[in-house]
């Protein structure tokens, strides 16, 4: 059973009550000012452990930037604009979810395998970054 601690709540109200899909080091700006004495370490080992345990998701990115973190892990996709690195939840009705589950398990199937679960982000430029064009 893990203890609880002050710093991983604030850590993942601060996370519930964005929608940006922050950074650590975003998180750790917001959430200094709350609680000072907290260091960046803490905010980067307490997001491993909310992410471990099932709390949080975790989006990563291309390499050489820094991972994102939702703290919604109700069933969606999520949309990176490779211009403006901008991440949106794309949030599918039940008959959407079902039909996209089928189709993953006949991917799966193409292999041989059992389709178990997914992460799926879409990439392109967003509506602002193709709008700039």
């Amino acid at each position: 059973m893990e203890r609880y601690s002050k710093q991983r709540e604030l850590i993942l109200t601060a996370l519930r009550n964005r929608k940006d899909h922050p950074t650590a080091e975003m998180l750790y700006k917001d959430i200094s000012k709350i609680m000072p004495t907290i260091g960046i370490a803490t905010v980067y080992r307490n997001l491993a452990a909310l992410y471990e345990n099932g709390q949080i998701l975790k989006i990563e990115t291309k390499q050489g930037e820094s991972d994102r973190f939702d703290g919604n892990i109700k069933p969606h996709l999520h949309f990176q604009c490779l211009e403006c690195n901008k991440i949106e939840d794309i949030f599918l009705n039940d008959k959407q979810n079902e039909e996209l589950s089928k189709k993953l398990k006949d991917f799966a199937n193409i292999i041989d395998a059992e389709f178990a679960t997914s992460k799926i982000v879409l990439k392109g430029r967003c509506k602002d970054c193709r709008d700039k064009k």
